[in-house]
């Protein structure tokens, strides 16, 4: 998985940075960190479709764990969002051996992500943090299932339906 980061996840995170080629590549992710009530909030958001993960509370020791937290936390989000089994499976299957990391890719994404940064800072300050788990399932959720937009509102979809859609795209290769 290839997840391009804002500053300030790299600075927290100080991953090595790896050129790499990420148009149209359904493993390539967006990613920015922030502080909310003294803890980390990370946002991780899938570059094509805008499919959302939110983790809370990660700590200089989830670094080390980063690839299989990320890979559980984005198996349960496409659990969650009513992926099929079959599908996610192949999508874990398939996942590149370790993650890449370099800076954001271009300022439309990175609005895109301050977008969802956003709507997750929304609904974890409505519905509050769940302290025993370091997934916000419940923000993943309400942000998968957010109409979103683009070309001046000429082309709306939900995010969960659009991954689900590169899902089977990816499937028939």
């Amino acid at each position: 998985m290839h997840i391009q980061c804002t500053k300030a996840m790299l600075d927290y995170t100080k991953q090595k940075i790896t050129e790499h080629d990420t148009d149209n590549d359904i493993y390539a992710w967006h990613a920015h960190l922030l502080k909310r009530s003294g803890k980390n909030l990370l946002v991780l958001m899938h570059d094509l479709s805008r499919f959302t993960v939110v983790f809370y509370g990660l700590k200089k020791s989830h670094i080390k764990e980063l690839y299989p937290m990320i890979s559980v936390g984005v198996m349960n989000a496409m659990m969650d969002a009513g992926i099929p089994l079959d599908a996610i499976g192949a999508y874990i299957d398939r996942r590149p051996e370790s993650l890449s990391f370099n800076k954001t890719k271009n300022r439309t994404l990175v609005a895109r992500l301050n977008k969802a940064v956003e709507t997750t800072d929304h609904i974890l300050s409505t519905e509050g943090y769940y302290d025993d788990n370091i997934e916000q399932v419940h923000a993943s959720i309400f942000c998968n299932q957010l109409l979103v937009c683009e070309n001046n509102y000429k082309v709306c979809y939900y995010p969960k339906d659009k991954f689900r859609g590169y899902l089977d795209l990816f499937l028939e290769n």
